[in-house]
């Protein structure tokens, strides 16, 4: 995956090699800077700075798809130390071949454009440690890899979007095509957030939906209500702690967002088929 120079960005003749199918930039934008125009789908991370981005602006706590290839796309700096953007330049040709590989229906063009996405999600961490490796003097190996991880999040993110495109058929396309990127969107929301105390009306607002409306559209979309949703995602999270931590079972279950300790086991057996204890014996002992 090569790295582009801020020469190559402006449309001059790159410093290195360049490919067509997908590339990556990271650098300060000082001055508007207009993206090449090649069909690309762009992620743009701004990780600790700002930016804005065809008419919105990128806090450091946010990302985003840009996924038309016919929109111009030209990036400015917010504030005055800027720090370093990264932008991931991905090929639709080569997401579109490994979607299809996968069985997964074409269509990148409703993915989430131009979206302000929350960090804390698999793909914003990704995007970041992207970042980090893609610092001087670079692990491109490394990077080629974590490439590999962004599109495979990008294409779960397709998947979703087709699974709640299917649930959503009976609806008219205008309304389809108006609530698709809202609940994508919450899921995301939700992705970085699911350890906070988070209501039902805190996400609806956030996509501005009513509470009642999007319960029943979150459900239809992606067959789980939202509590079901993070109660698995903090379970899920738990899981990974009992792997790379010793922490008691008691301090555990509070920091996945169980008050009862006896509520957090049961939930835990019903997912997993055993205690956390249990679990983590298990694990301790297939690791010895």
């Amino acid at each position: 995956m090569p790295v582009l120079t801020s020469t190559a960005f402006a449309g001059l003749q790159p410093a290195g090699e360049y490919s067509p199918l997908n590339g990556n930039w990271l650098g300060r934008v000082t001055r508007p800077f207009p993206l090449p125009h090649l069909g690309h789908i762009y992620l743009i991370f701004p990780g600790e700075t700002a930016v804005s981005c065809n008419q919105i602006t990128l806090n450091p706590n946010q990302y985003t798809l840009l996924t038309d290839p016919d929109e111009p796309v030209t990036l400015t700096g917010t504030v005055v130390n800027q720090g370093q953007t990264l932008v991931l330049l991905l090929s639709p040709g080569f997401i579109l071949e490994m979607a299809n590989f996968l069985n997964i229906p074409p269509g990148l063009n409703q993915l989430l454009h131009n979206v302000p996405l929350p960090q804390g999600d698999e793909l914003s961490f990704l995007l970041a440690e992207l970042t980090q490796v893609c610092a001087p003097p670079g692990q491109f190996a490394l990077a080629e890899e974590l490439l590999l991880d962004v599109v495979g999040e990008v294409l779960r993110l397709l998947r979703l979007r087709q699974q709640a495109l299917d649930a959503l058929a009976q609806r008219k396309q205008s309304t389809a095509d108006d609530l698709l990127p809202r609940l994508l969107q919450a899921r995301q929301l939700v992705e970085a957030r699911f350890l906070d105390d988070l209501k039902v009306a805190d996400v609806a607002t956030a996509v501005s939906l009513s509470e009642f409306h999007f319960a029943r559209l979150f459900k239809a979309a992606f067959g789980e209500s939202l509590y079901q949703f993070i109660k698995r995602l903090r379970l899920d999270e738990a899981r990974h702690r009992l792997l790379a931590d010793t922490v008691s079972v008691t301090d555990l279950s509070l920091q996945v967002g169980y008050s009862s300790l006896s509520s957090f086991i049961h939930a835990f057996r019903r997912r997993f088929g055993l205690s956390p204890a249990q679990y983590r014996e298990q694990l301790q002992n297939e690791q010895e």
